[in-house]
């Protein structure tokens, strides 16, 4: 559950975030579209690569004053040619003269003419120049010689839209990746749920199947009764306390709850026989192991369940049966059915005896530490006597 209110959050943030980029492009574009360009073209050059003014001399002749003084008439034709993908619009050109002249005439736009500075705006039907695109203007000027206008100046605005911000494309593709992280994870739950539900399905079949083969036993073996469940529930805690993977952590829960399954095919006159044992008595009782692991040769659905069955009454110090395996030859679900079993045993009424108290079972506990039984495993089971764990698990268990 934290991890998937953390995966929201994560998603949530980076939404807010490409919004928010979504956001400081639009103000970047709108404080773009309001800022009026000044660009200065030199001797033909201009200082803004997307736009410039060419001027040319289309045709002169000879004009003359009211004294018959010679001077010169001319057509001076301009050009604003705008080489970018964005109109410019709201255009206005200053053009320096090399003399004083005289204003003939004048098209496609208004014109002031102050000291050396003529300068023109456009009307209304050519205030915008179009992307990839020219508009020319032009006037006609007497002066005693011809103009040069090597000095002209163009002010004017860029229509930017969003899209032609590369950041809008760039937080356009890392939305469409948060859209696909988003769909897939989403897609991902969903399976997860469904195989979830399955599983629990699954385990509920497995704990069903598991309690009847278990009532098999109690029918067989009054002391059994209850047995099984308490020490699958002691082998849960330890395993816990171990620090082992929750996934482990249920698989020797299950293990624990057919530790016993062999004495199945233990003779009930063996199981329920109040007095002392006989060798061959006992050598059958001790058959109940590997009978069991032979039941669950079959089970691959759980790992490891045979050497719950196999391995619960093999002993720390190499003296257990049935194959007298030592300190890590046993398995850790066998080395920790090992303690739990034997402390449910010890904790419970026999046919042959009465429940231990519990002094005693601590004492047993302790002096067989790194003999019978493992002795990280038996510290935490002493921890779980102490804190009133063991106790109370049980207590819970059987709680209506």
């Amino acid at each position: 559950m934290r991890n998937k209110i953390i995966t929201i959050l994560i998603f949530s943030v980076a939404f807010l975030c490409i919004q928010m980029g979504f956001e400081v492009v639009g103000k970047q574009v709108e404080k773009f579209n309001n800022t009026e360009l000044e660009i200065n073209i030199i001797d033909g050059q201009s200082d803004n690569e997307n736009v410039t003014v060419t001027m040319n001399i289309e045709k002169y002749w000879n004009d003359y004053d009211a004294q018959d003084n010679i001077l010169c008439g001319a057509q001076y034709d301009g050009d604003i040619i705008n080489s970018s993908d964005m109109r410019f619009h709201d255009w206005t050109v200053e053009l320096h003269l090399s003399e004083e002249a005289k204003i003939d005439s004048l098209w496609n736009g208004e014109y002031v003419y102050e000291g050396d500075i003529l300068t023109l705006t456009p009307m209304d039907y050519n205030i915008i120049v179009e992307e990839q695109n020219d508009q020319t203007f032009g006037f006609v000027a007497i002066s005693k010689n011809l103009l040069k206008i090597d000095n002209i100046k163009l002010f004017g605005y860029f229509e930017m839209t969003i899209q032609d911000s590369k950041m809008y494309w760039v937080l356009q593709v890392v939305r469409i990746i948060w859209a696909i992280s988003l769909i897939c994870y989403i897609v991902v739950q969903i399976c997860l749920l469904s195989y979830k539900r399955r599983q629990k399905r699954d385990e509920k079949i497995i704990l069903q199947t598991m309690d009847t083969f278990i009532s098999f036993i109690d029918a067989k073996d009054a002391y059994t009764h209850g047995h099984s469940e308490r020490v699958a529930i002691y082998t849960r805690e330890i395993a816990n306390r171990l620090g082992l993977d929750k996934e482990v952590v249920k698989n020797y829960f299950y293990i624990a709850l057919m530790h016993d399954c062999g004495k199945i095919g233990v003779p009930n006159t063996i199981l329920n026989k109040p007095e002392k044992l006989s060798n061959e008595e006992r050598k059958v009782i001790e058959s109940h192991t590997k009978v069991g692991a032979d039941i669950l040769k079959n089970f691959t659905a759980i790992p490891g369940i045979q050497d719950g069955a196999l391995h619960h009454h093999e002993r720390y110090d190499g003296n257990g049966y049935p194959n007298k395996l030592k300190g890590n030859e046993i398995s850790l679900v066998g080395r920790i059915l090992c303690v739990a079993d034997a402390f449910d045993a010890m904790n419970s009424d026999r046919v042959y005896r009465k429940k231990l108290p519990m002094e005693k079972i601590i004492s047993e506990l302790e002096e067989n530490s790194g003999k019978q039984f493992d002795p990280e495993i038996v510290a935490h089971m002493l921890n779980m006597i102490n804190d009133g764990t063991a106790e109370r698990l049980i207590a819970e268990q059987y709680t209506p």
